[in-house]
């Protein structure tokens, strides 16, 4: 239980920093840990949960049941660890085949942020000095900053929801991203 409150707030800290980051960045805005089901254009904020190990059952189950899109790196050898913050941020994190949840070892993580405007503030941030941009094979906007290498985040037009993937090995991230290989849990 204790493992489980301290992921979860370690989940929240790391969106606050990324939130803080785009703002710092001179996005300006509210971010999407303020808004309303109703501004994000969701239907229902995710109940708080985990980390835990998820079936991909489980994860298709809240896929369909949040009234926006989840994303991930697709199915992958070993297990899938879900956490759903206080602020509906979805992580899936990737372990190795029986590795608990909420273990210290950095792997593969793809977190959903329900993001107001998060097209708008990725493509501000993307003009930034030092700020490498591409796109995603399905019209996705790519950034990933020389400060945070591990950390590639996606928006798409017309959306209220920024992704972020995180990957150990630096550039990695952006490769998964301008790949394809992100993409939404069906």
């Amino acid at each position: 239980m204790a493992r489980s409150r301290r992921a979860a707030g370690l989940g929240l800290g790391v969106a606050a920093a990324n939130i803080a980051i785009l703002l710092i960045a001179g996005c300006g805005g509210a971010g999407g840990a303020t808004t309303t089901a109703s501004e994000r254009g969701t239907s229902a904020r995710p109940a708080a949960q985990g980390p835990v190990v998820a079936t991909l059952g489980r994860l298709r189950d809240l896929a369909s049941s949040v009234g926006h899109p989840i994303y991930w790196a697709g199915e992958r050898p070993g297990e899938y660890e879900l956490t759903v913050d206080p602020n509906g941020n979805i992580f899936i994190r990737y372990l190795k085949a029986g590795e608990p949840a909420g273990s210290r070892r950095t792997s593969l993580t793809v977190a959903t942020y329900p993001f107001a405007k998060g097209y708008e503030i990725l493509r501000g941030v993307s003009r930034g000095s030092g700020e490498t941009t591409g796109h995603t094979p399905d019209g996705g906007l790519a950034v990933v900053g020389k400060v945070k290498p591990n950390n590639a985040y996606i928006a798409y037009p017309g959306t209220d929801l920024q992704i972020e993937v995180y990957d150990p090995k630096a550039g990695r991230a952006f490769e998964l991203a301008t790949a394809g290989a992100i993409s939404r849990i069906n």
